[in-house]
């Protein structure tokens, strides 16, 4: 295999899963509409708020619209194209595995990439739209909006790679995988002045939404290069942190000598 078909491998490979999804092309847009429509009645539903209440700890509905934006986006790239990620934790319980592991490829981004997950690719419409309509781009806040996705992206990849690899420590872990994931998702749609003291710690440690909730004002309003490097530098951390737990899990891993093949 040429240099050429390796780098181009894994795009043809996402390619693939997005034609076998959009084959059933009714439930295709179905499924992507509904989730843009879920996404909209919450920012509809802040829009309600901030025209009671216009300022909250010194965010304004602009800033809702930014987190959201960031936030749906991010989620949509690491759960919509990388479909697999959401449900590692049961590939893991079911021995599913096997298939992944016995090609020549990695078997990490070859999981990860097999598969798209529909729904949340209503996300990676939703966000780009809403920032094009109501946050006023420019080039440079167009690049700003890119390195905003792209860093809570890395942290929500990591993150969810972690919670989902305990399954090969402590077993059945696929429930508390799913739940922890919801409450990163959860806490990173809420703006961030409103959590303080211990959970705020938490949440810029342990379950590190604090870092994708502050990105409206620290990345969009008012750029603090302090904090993108700091983020910068966590993410990079946590990916790697993610990647080791991954390859010593794999040390763990129990076959479910599943006979399977893929093409």
């Amino acid at each position: 295999m040429s240099t050429a078909d390796r780098i181009l491998f894994w795009p043809r490979l996402l390619l693939s899963a997005l034609r076998a999804q959009a084959a059933y092309r009714g439930a295709f847009v179905l499924s992507i509409a509904a989730m843009v429509l879920n996404d909209g009645v919450w920012l509809v539903f802040w829009w309600l708020y901030f025209s009671r209440f216009p300022v909250v700890h010194g965010w304004r509905l602009t800033d809702i619209a930014a987190l959201w934006a960031i936030g749906a986006t991010a989620i949509g790239l690491t759960h919509g194209l990388l479909g697999n990620l959401p449900r590692l934790a049961q590939l893991i319980m079911q021995g599913e595995l096997d298939v992944y592991l016995s090609l020549p490829k990695s078997a990490l981004p070859h999981l990860l990439l097999s598969r798209v997950h529909v729904a949340n690719l209503g996300d990676v419409v939703f966000g780009p739209m809403v920032f094009l309509l109501l946050l006023h781009p420019t080039p440079a806040r167009t690049g700003l909006f890119l390195l905003a996705v792209l860093l809570s992206a890395a942290i929500f990849f990591a993150f969810t790679l972690i919670v989902h690899t305990t399954t090969f420590y402590l077993g059945r872990a696929d429930l508390l995988a799913e739940q922890v994931s919801i409450s990163m998702v959860t806490f990173s749609t809420y703006p961030s002045p409103i959590f303080q003291g211990a959970l705020r710690v938490l949440l810029f440690t342990v379950l590190p939404a604090g870092f994708i909730d502050t990105m409206p004002i620290s990345v969009l309003r008012a750029p603090d290069p302090r904090f993108i490097a700091a983020t910068a530098g966590f993410a990079v951390l946590l990916n790697a942190l993610a990647l080791l737990f991954w390859h010593r899990g794999l040390r763990r891993y129990e076959s479910g000598n599943l006979f399977q093949a893929r093409l």
